[in-house]
């Protein structure tokens, strides 16, 4: 079974977007992968949440001073909040996972904690070309609707009049090259791109009760068209901080695992 549980999106009820949501099933398994995202080890992370792991595989070694600079700088940080924000956006990287369409390729998580921008993208494509792009925002939150209006639609307003569109290319050029696109092919394809209509959102917030039906109320305002254009997805988390904490501690072990002896 996969760390993280969901349910589809034709079960949530909400009147302003579609949505997901996600249940943390397997802390152990999820602190596991993503201590594997922190040493750079994706397809290994990727495969613990997909089911897809091999007995065969080996366990990365790092230096030891390497895997404790890790530790000192992402797990602990003078903000414990940045912690959270941080270790969410590598979560949720794991979860787009769950329901990617062929030909979706998603960028390589941020290495730094988080920031302003985009916290992730997934560029869709169809035969020769880029046909949407996905923008990511992904908020650990203990009043998810003050940050969803406070935090989150004023980014979405900025991408909705064109703005930060050179990082949004510059964002696609690279995720296609990960996928194995050459640069002047992935340059060629993103200079393509008609950005109207294109850009799909999705919001992700954590919650520690039951979800409220207005949570995402007003995504419909700011960002017009079809449902599709909009996701809202929920990660039930009772007492956030807490457990963020408690990953924390579980990730931090993992990755003395991998310190070289």
């Amino acid at each position: 079974m996969s760390p993280l549980t969901m349910l589809r999106r034709d079960l949530v009820d909400d009147a302003y977007c579609q949505g997901i949501a996600f249940h943390v099933s397997d802390t152990s398994q999820l602190a596991k992968a993503v201590a594997l995202i922190l040493i750079q080890e994706y397809v290994l992370a990727r495969n613990i949440l997909t089911g897809k792991t091999d007995e065969t595989d080996e366990t990365p070694k790092l230096d030891g001073d390497d895997i404790e600079d890790i530790i000192t700088r992402r797990l602990k940080p003078k903000d414990v909040y940045h912690r959270d924000g941080f270790l969410f956006q590598l979560m949720m990287w794991l979860a787009a996972h769950l329901d990617l369409e062929p030909g979706d390729l998603i960028a390589l998580p941020h290495s730094q904690g988080s920031a302003k921008g985009q916290d992730s993208i997934v560029v869709h494509r169809a035969a020769d070309a880029v046909v949407a792009l996905t923008i990511c925002e992904d908020k650990a939150t203990e009043n998810p609707r003050d940050t969803v209006r406070g935090d989150v639609w004023p980014e979405i307003k900025i991408y909705e009049k064109g703005r930060r569109l050179d990082e949004l290319r510059s964002s696609v050029i690279t995720t296609l090259g990960t996928g194995g696109v050459p640069t002047d092919e992935a340059t060629r394809l993103t200079r393509g791109i008609s950005w109207s209509g294109k850009r799909r959102y999705r919001v992700r917030v954590t919650i520690e009760i039951e979800r409220s039906r207005q949570l995402f109320k007003g995504f419909d305002e700011i960002v017009s068209g079809a449902n599709e254009m909009r996701r809202g997805e929920t990660v039930l988390l009772p007492g956030m901080r807490a457990w963020m904490t408690e990953l924390a501690g579980l990730i931090e072990a993992n990755l003395r695992s991998h310190a070289r002896e």
